[in-house]
């Protein structure tokens, strides 16, 4: 059916060079990470014989949206039906036209054909033609014509170009090279046993599968905006006019919310809830364009990182329009996606971390003690491990000696210590970046007690040491940066079996601030107290007392009223309310308690830990001015604690106010740059992470407590950690 000029290759069926018959194990090299049927492509269009269980359904719907199919004119596609020559052309100019290339060079040789079946050789010839004008070397996937007229799939060369066994016998050099071509690039899956049956003839919806897969590597994308994932944590963005074709420059608006919370992302107007939202690729003015938003490259794409993925998943929206233009409807015209894989993190150092129970200062004979290496990034998140992977020399080190039962030095002693053991092995991270291993001791003697005389006490001291073999670099851009460091690589276990005593109390708050009183008034706090004994477990019936250290301005010391004392529960706990009626002041609460379970403790008997800072806070009043560290942030209810000279003040803040920030840690600089609402609590978010201190600070100016109209400026300045 080819016109001579066509058949002037060669019609050996040999293959150029290389290759690898298709078998069971074969995978194409070059599929396109993305579709063409996204979107409104998606939509039904309605032919009656087309059924909802039909396995090339979404390809014929995808296919007639593109405007390449209209099926019979009496609302049927006729699926099942072969596709002649003339149809084929048809089909191939149309293709042409929305993936925006020349038709001739796609068809020209078949256009006196006539309605014979059109083979699947030919087809596959056609559609490897649409993709060598259709794709380049600024393509993903570049398809090209050699010197002799065979396709080629740029980057796929030698025993990875896999070729059908039937078409290099029975094919022409070209013919089998497009076969080959289009199963590299997922368009051709063949037709099982590694065939791919050239001279068989095509269903009207197999080509739908054929053409759509090939439209995938173009730049034939739906009308307006639509959104595809790309990989974990990564989006493509791509803008399209009425004729499927790219607008470049097109400035997009990018911004997130958790998957849990999708429902809160519009307001009842159809607004956008700005608080609730999370501007991506570097947007600060959220569900308005503007000329900051990222624009599209010259093929109509614009490339996604999204910085803030949920638990659970990231729900993320994009949409362009005319500057100034802004989200009114609830989200009609925006496209969106849910991406719930995090992007890789490159790893920077190692972290070593126990599953000793929290406040643990010793571990029982017996029991194991789990030790976790973990490749960790940026901001401490678990990374993954470079392509040569990671490896750790870990010795461990166990030692016998009676110690001190009072005395938490693990070094301390009062007599000879017993010959060490040493073991020294060699771990490998998985793929998630992590390797573990145990370690354990038994009773020297378990018929030795406690001596109650001395109070000595048996102890093994095990020593373990992580050293790094391999793996990732401080900087992975630069191979000369020398080896990470291990995190916290040296630690010493002593597992005893001295009685349990009480060796710590932690307070846990209620909540994170409240409202201080007004003057002459009081107000009620209640916090948990939990006590643990050496082994981290919960110490019961022991008696606990509150007190505090205080100075409310204004107000005397120590105002607060505490109960006489509660004892824990079978958990180790329990719930101490009180009153105070100071003002605004930080008052550091002591849980007031002994190492014995009878003895009354009194205001400075606390154990290690027993401490915690609660936030009494004055509400910042009309016109009145705050400036000081930022305390507390709570997003939830856009309100700040802020520790001014006056003690903690309560501020409030709306999407009504205007927010600046100096940023001291990036490149480039911020000088007192205008952001949104949203930036704002992202900044307050960023402070305080990764167990680091607070010390972001703010200056609230045109205040009024009273009043929602009101315009109040919050200037943030941001300071580096450390």
């Amino acid at each position: 059916m080819l016109a001579a000029g066509a058949l002037v290759a060669s019609l050996l069926a040999v293959g150029a060079g290389p290759a690898a018959a298709l078998d069971e194990d074969s995978k194409p090299n070059s599929p396109a990470a993305t579709s063409a049927c996204v979107g409104d492509a998606n939509d039904d269009m309605m032919f009656s014989d087309v059924s909802e269980g039909h396995a090339f359904r979404g390809d014929i719907n995808c296919l007639a949206y593109y405007g390449v199919t209209v099926g019979y004119g009496d609302g049927t596609f006729g699926p099942n039906a072969d596709v002649s020559n003339e149809e084929m052309v048809l089909f191939m100019e149309r293709a042409a036209g929305v993936a925006g290339v020349d038709a001739e060079k796609v068809v020209g040789d078949f256009a006196e054909t006539g309605s014979d079946p059109v083979d699947r050789g030919d087809m596959a010839l056609l559609i490897a033609r649409l993709l060598v004008s259709a794709t380049n070397d600024a393509s993903t996937v570049n398809v090209k014509n050699n010197d002799d007229g065979t396709f080629a799939v740029d980057g796929v060369t030698g025993d990875d170009w896999d070729y059908f066994a039937d078409s290099r016998r029975s094919q022409n050099r070209v013919h089998d090279s497009a076969a080959s071509a289009l199963y590299e690039l997922g368009v051709a899956k063949g037709t099982g046993m590694g065939y791919f049956s050239p001279a068989a003839t095509v269903s009207r919806g197999a080509m739908a599968a054929f053409i759509t897969r090939a439209l995938a590597h173009t730049t034939a994308r739906p009308a307006g905006v639509t959104i595809q994932s790309s990989g974990p944590g990564a989006a493509i963005v791509s803008v399209r006019d009425a004729n499927f074709q790219p607008i470049a420059n097109a400035q997009v608006d990018i911004f997130s919310i958790s998957s849990a919370k999708v429902d809160e992302a519009f307001n009842e107007d159809g607004s956008c809830n700005i608080p609730r939202l999370t501007g991506e690729e570097g947007n600060t003015v959220l569900c308005e364009i503007n000329a900051l938003d990222a624009g599209t490259e010259l093929d109509g794409d614009l490339m996604v990182t999204v910085s803030t993925v949920h638990e659970g998943g990231t729900t993320v929206f994009a949409w362009t329009g005319d500057t100034g233009d802004e989200v009114e409807d609830g989200g009609e015209g925006l496209a969106s996606i849910e991406l719930t894989e995090m992007a890789p993190v490159t790893a920077l150092n190692a972290k070593v971390t126990t599953d000793m129970a929290k406040g643990a200062v010793r571990a029982a004979f017996g029991s194991t003690i789990t030790v976790t290496i973990q490749l960790v990034g940026a901001d401490d998140a678990d990374a993954i491990p470079p392509e040569d992977g990671a490896s750790y020399r870990v010795v461990v080190q166990s030692q016998a000696d009676p110690v001190n039962a009072a005395s938490d030095d693990l070094v301390a002693r009062d007599a000879v210590t017993q010959p060490s053991a040493v073991s020294t092995n060699t771990l490998h991270v998985d793929a998630s970046g992590k390797a573990t291993f145990t370690v354990t001791a038994v009773d020297p003697d378990s018929n030795d007690d406690d001596d109650p005389e001395t109070g000595s006490v048996e102890q093994v001291r095990v020593t373990y040491t992580v050293t790094q073999l391999s793996g990732p670099l401080v900087d992975p851009a630069d191979s000369t940066s020398g080896q990470a460091a291990v995190t916290d690589g040296t630690a010493t276990i002593g597992f005893s079996d001295a009685t349990s005593v009480p060796t710590g109390a932690a307070i846990t708050p209620t909540v994170d601030y409240l409202a201080a009183p007004r003057s002459g008034g009081s107000a009620s706090n209640v916090v948990t107290v939990t006590v643990t004994d050496q082994y981290g477990k919960p110490v019961r019936n022991h008696l606990v007392r509150l007190s505090s250290t205080h100075t409310p301005v204004g107000d005397p010391a120590n105002a607060s009223e505490f109960p006489v004392g509660r004892r824990t529960g079978s958990d180790g706990s329990v719930r101490i309310g009180y009153s105070y009626t100071g003002g605004a002041s930080v008052e550091a609460l002591v849980a007031n308690t002994v190492a014995t379970r009878t003895a009354v403790p009194t205001a400075g008997d606390a154990l290690p830990n027993g401490t915690e800072d609660v936030y009494w806070a004055a509400t910042l009043m009309e016109e009145e001015l705050a400036s000081g560290v930022v305390l507390v942030a709570d997003a939830e209810n856009s309100t700040l604690i802020v520790g001014s000279t006056d003690g903690p003040q309560l501020v409030r803040y709306d999407d009504n106010d205007q927010f600046t920030v100096s940023d001291s840690s990036a490149d480039p600089v911020l000088t007192d740059a205008p952001i949104t609402m949203a930036a704002f609590e992202q900044y307050l978010a960023g402070d305080g992470a990764g167990g680091t201190d607070r010390n972001d600070t703010v200056v609230v100016g045109s205040y009024k407590a009273n009043d929602s109209a009101d315009v109040a400026s919050f200037a943030l300045t941001v300071v580096a950690p450390g």
